[in-house]
């Protein structure tokens, strides 16, 4: 159900639009929606990244591949819809 990967075959652009959880070099670990991948290519450290909507701020964060040690796929945070009456 789950997919985990480590840090050497982490492909980043399958995350893309995904709720992941990722756990920094440092340690930290960050819950939110991948919204894109930047290429190495396209990127002036050249290395490649993900940049995500973290959960509990709603802020925007770039995460370098080489400061990622951990991404896993998790579950969407279910949406409840209320009904007026």
């Amino acid at each position: 159900m789950y997919r985990q990967r480590g840090a050497c075959d982490m492909k980043l652009w399958e995350y893309s639009g995904k709720r992941i959880k990722i756990t920094s070099t440092n340690g930290r670990v960050f819950t939110g929606i991948a919204d894109f991948y930047t290429s190495a290519l396209d990127n002036p450290d050249e290395v490649e990244s993900l940049s995500i909507w973290q959960d509990d701020t709603d802020a925007l964060i770039e995460f370098a591949k080489n400061r990622i040690t951990h991404i896993e796929i998790i579950p969407a945070i279910a949406s409840v819809a209320v009904k007026a009456v």
